[in-house]
């Protein structure tokens, strides 16, 4: 994601701004670009080989939903985006959907314009997001058709979640037992038997008193 110049900035303070988003998903033969200003624009002079000398799909901005855009040092939150009746889904289009490798992992870009209250544009293009398509789906409705596709972030795509946890601190310092320690302890076979009460008085005894259960 990238910083808004000084001008753009400015303008982003103001009450009354009108954004564009531009979008491109890589699809190998049916490449989608859009923005949502409802005028087809063709971009040049921003310095990016993805929207220099493109043109874009106008679209009403009532039909594109981006889910938040959630950004840190390990990665990003998954993005949905659903573009509503946005594109012509011919046979040719439904194809290409269809076959998951003409899509899945392909790159996706978002970017924003920023506008002042009278739709003049103030500062330079901002590339808000680039990830890889993971998933895709079309709901279809009478005279309505709503294409969902779900990015991942590039640090996600390349670095997938390791699914380990504390119990394997063990293989990368050997002399750690933390993990045997709480697990022996927990089952009572550390010295510190853990025991059901079922006597009488006192808080929590009594034979209605819930068993303590421990599964790891």
């Amino acid at each position: 994601m990238s910083r808004p110049d000084a001008i753009a900035g400015a303008a982003l303070g103001e009450e009354i701004i009108r954004p564009v988003y531009f979008g491109f998903l890589d699809f190998p033969n049916e490449p989608v670009r859009a923005n949502t200003s409802g005028k087809t624009l063709t971009v040049t002079g921003s310095g990016d080989a993805d929207l220099d000398g493109f043109t874009f799909d106008g679209l009403p901005g009532d039909l594109v939903s981006v889910s938040p855009l959630r950004n840190s040092e390990g990665g990003s939150d998954t993005v949905q985006v659903q573009l509503s009746a946005a594109i012509d889904l011919d046979n040719d289009m439904l194809n290409e959907i269809g076959d998951r490798s003409n899509w899945q992992g392909r790159l996706f870009r978002l970017w924003c314009m920023v506008r002042d209250k009278d739709g003049v544009q103030q500062g330079a293009i901002i590339e808000l997001y680039t990830g890889y398509m993971i998933d895709l789906s079309i709901a279809a409705t009478p005279g309505n058709q709503i294409l969902t596709v779900e990015v991942e972030g590039y640090i996600d795509a390349f670095a997938p979640a390791s699914n380990r946890s504390y119990l394997d601190q063990a293989d990368f310092d050997a002399g750690d037992l933390s993990a045997q320690a709480a697990l022996g302890s927990a089952n009572g076979t550390s010295g510190n038997t853990i025991v059901n009460n079922t006597g009488s008085g006192g808080s929590g005894d009594g034979p209605d008193s819930p068993t303590n259960t421990f599964a790891f």
